[in-house]
């Protein structure tokens, strides 16, 4: 397991609630929000790969930065699911998606949070991070040769206890597990070398940008068109 800092930045408009979130989604906005349901585009990016930790021998997967989407739907309240679909577009090249499940409560300036997790991964994904050609078995001394194919890749879950300093600044720290399923999970690299249980923890700085609606400096005989 290994903590990390983490900045998050969200922006709002002025007069208008905060919106849930955890650290472990991708960057969004919404374009549309109505009813509990937001959809909007999104990014992410997931650190290189290189030969530390016994991956000796193994192809370095660089940086990815993936864009894609998120669907957002809060059905009750202090309850919300979501799902982000996203496109590397470098790095592991691959597609994947990541379901969200959240239980939230608020006592004072703290937010508690926790839910399940749910990933997918191509077969670009899966065999960027998870085969071994004949030759990086050769080199490595510890691995067969395997191929890894697409599928769910992992279950799990997450907990979060956020702070508030301000109504803009907070810090979280958060913490939870996965467990790597199919084909992925069948892979020499996490049960010869790691393991098929993967815990993360981190401490998450956030600021929220509060931006004027534009709507606003409309002339008076438009503000009637405003929702």
């Amino acid at each position: 397991m290994r903590p990390y800092p983490f900045p998050a930045v969200a922006v709002r408009r002025v007069g208008e609630p905060e919106t849930f979130s955890t650290p472990d989604e991708g960057f969004g906005f919404p374009v549309f929000d109505y009813g509990g349901l937001r959809v909007g585009p999104v990014a992410n990016f997931v650190f290189q790969r290189g030969q530390r930790d016994g991956l000796f021998g193994l192809r370095r997967v660089a940086l990815t930065h993936e864009i894609g989407g998120f669907v957002e739907y809060h059905p009750f309240d202090h309850f919300r699911m979501r799902a982000e679909m996203r496109q590397g577009i470098d790095g592991h090249e691959g597609f994947v998606a990541a379901f969200y499940a959240d239980a939230y409560e608020s006592v004072g300036r703290f937010r508690l949070s926790v839910g399940p997790r749910i990933n997918f991964g191509d077969n670009n994904y899966a065999n960027a991070y998870f085969s071994v050609t004949p030759f990086e078995a050769l080199v490595n001394g510890r691995l067969l040769p395997y191929t890894a194919t697409g599928g769910f890749t992992s279950a799990g879950g997450m907990a979060t206890i956020r702070y508030n300093f301000t109504d803009e600044t907070a810090v979280s720290v958060y913490g939870g597990g996965q467990r790597l399923l199919g084909s992925v999970g069948s892979s020499p690299i996490p049960n010869l070398i790691g393991s098929r249980n993967q815990f993360n923890a981190g401490l998450a700085l956030s600021y929220s940008f509060v931006v004027a609606d534009p709507l606003q400096y409309l002339p008076e005989p438009l503000t009637s068109l405003k929702p």
